[in-house]
Order: C-alpha cells, then structure tokens, then sequence
C-alpha cells in the first residue's frame, strides 16, 4: 500500500533555516552576554591602569633611595630617577615634591583609572 500524501502539501517537508522567533532569540542572548561582558572588561582595564600607576610608585621609591646613596641627597627630577635606573610606564606621569632635605612625596598620575592619581609618601612608605 502506498503512503498518503498530504492534499495541502503534495511535496515532503524540507528544512528551510531559522525562524524569525529563533534568530531574535540568539540575538537577545548575544546582547545579554554583552551587556555582562563589557562592564567588566571596563573595569579590568581601570585596574590595570592602577597597577600601573602602583608599580611606578613603587620602583620611584627603590631608584629615590639609590639616588640618595649615590648623591646623599633626594632628588626632585624625573630624569635623575630614570637615569638611575627607574623604568617609567608610558602615559604615567610622575611629579616629585621634596617635603624636606628627609623627606619627599611622588605623584603617579594617568587617566582612565579608578583614581586619577596615587601618591607615594616618604615618611609613612604608603601609597594612597
């Protein structure tokens, strides 16, 4: 016996593609994954700029000490720093302030951080 066919659609169904209902819902979970996804590259992009900021900090005081043991004085420029050794990051800039002939502070400054700058304080040793 022969199989019966359908009198609406004398043709075997084929697959055509994608609904309109499936491609809006790929799209719908594409754009929710986005909307999680670049808030938080954001932000690791900020603290990464931090840490720039930080480090710098950090290696200003190591070549500010070994100036001083060279020179038996602090200095309050940037190139003396590098001169001694001080690997700056690019687009950091850094501002040095001598408090007194003991003492000093250094400004780490770039855009698009959490912070707009980190300071360095001879005294206390803390980076705020």
């Amino acid at each position: 016996m022969k199989a019966m066919r359908n009198a609406a659609n004398p043709r075997p169904r084929r697959d055509r593609g994608f609904t309109l209902i499936e491609l809006l819902v790929a799209i719908a979970i594409i754009a929710i994954l986005a909307a999680i996804a670049v808030p938080a590259y954001i932000s690791y992009k900020q603290r990464a700029v931090d840490d720039h900021m930080i480090r710098d900090l950090k290696n200003a005081a190591i070549a500010m000490e070994s100036y001083y043991s060279d020179h038996q004085v602090y200095t309050d420029s940037v190139t003396d720093l590098i001169t001694t050794g001080l690997r700056q990051t690019p687009g950091v800039s850094m501002t040095i302030t001598l408090t007194s002939a003991t003492t000093y502070t250094v400004i780490a400054a770039k855009s698009n951080g959490t912070k707009p700058s980190y300071t360095l304080n001879s005294t206390t040793g803390l980076i705020q």
